[in-house]
């Protein structure tokens, strides 16, 4: 295995860091898989929203039908949580499988003999997943927003701000969130090397693994106050991955809770750090 550190010479052809990321964007975008997932994405994310924002609207519109509430709505909330329900998923599957498909199709062998410094791939190949997904999300956002505005307004009940600093913090927050969990699960795909595993580990994570540790909270503990061991066993749940996350996107924070926003989000960056180190690790030690 080589651990050369100087810029490869292949016929007269030097690589350097904008070539290779320029190299990286172009297996991306050349992929019609990758087209497919990211227009589903944004249209998704798009109805996902337009179905929240016609419900919440009946439902401030009918406030004997279905009871009041004593805060208003943040509309910019709501369209964040209906981008994250769908979207979250299929970006994080594209984030596995630019990496996997390098291993399944044996373009890895390819690849790191033309960069034999390994890291640079993958911090190539970060780079590019992370400007798709602030570009992708950013679009979602500001064309849900777009829309629900247009659905909501007149609407009583409902804050329909932008520029307030819970609104600039949500959407703020949420697009590092999803930038976040597509470097950690881009990891994870780069550890595991299987498209089916990594995407089944990304579903376990997303999903399984926080209803998993709410019914096991909620049987031990029961109804009852925890407190000592009960209280740390209850606690254990917020630092997972997703729910760590999903904290700077909430309105209203809980005071009693476990992490407040930004904490949320430095856990998920320790979650994305820890899984990138061993990813670098193995992926510059392993064979190809």
């Amino acid at each position: 295995m080589s651990t050369q550190t100087e810029p490869v010479q292949q016929q007269g052809y030097t690589t350097s860091w904008p070539r290779v990321v320029r190299s990286e964007w172009i297996k991306m975008v050349t992929l019609r898989s990758t087209w497919w997932i990211l227009i589903i994405t944004v249209l998704v994310n798009v109805g996902f929203v337009a179905v929240l924002m016609f419900l919440e609207k009946w439902v401030l519109d009918n406030p004997d039908t279905v009871g009041t509430t004593d805060q208003n709505v943040l509309m910019t909330e709501g369209v964040v949580s209906a981008c994250g329900i769908f979207g979250q998923l299929t970006f994080v599957i594209l984030s596995i499988l630019i990496i996997t498909n390098e291993f399944s199709s044996g373009m890895s062998r390819s690849t790191f003999a033309v960069v034999p410094r390994r890291s640079v791939v993958l911090v190539a190949k970060m780079i590019v997943i992370s400007a798709w997904c602030v570009i992708i999300f950013g679009i979602s956002v500001i064309v849900s927003w777009i829309l629900g505005y247009m659905i909501m307004q007149g609407t009583s009940g409902v804050d329909l701000s932008l520029t307030s600093g819970t609104s600039i913090r949500i959407i703020g927050g949420f697009i590092i969130e999803m930038v976040l969990m597509s470097l950690f699960f881009f990891a994870l795909g780069a550890i595991i090397r299987s498209s089916a595993g990594a995407i089944g580990v990304a579903v376990g994570v997303i999903w399984i693994l926080p209803m998993l540790a709410s019914l096991i909270t909620n049987l031990v503990v029961g109804a009852s106050d925890p407190t000592g061991w009960r209280k740390t066993l209850v606690d254990i749940p917020a630092f997972l991955p997703t729910s760590a996350g999903s904290v700077i996107t909430n309105a209203h924070i809980d005071p009693n809770a476990v992490l407040g926003p930004w904490q949320g989000l430095g856990i998920l960056c320790v979650w994305a750090a820890v899984s990138l180190v061993v990813a670098f690790l193995l992926t510059s030690r392993r064979d190809v």
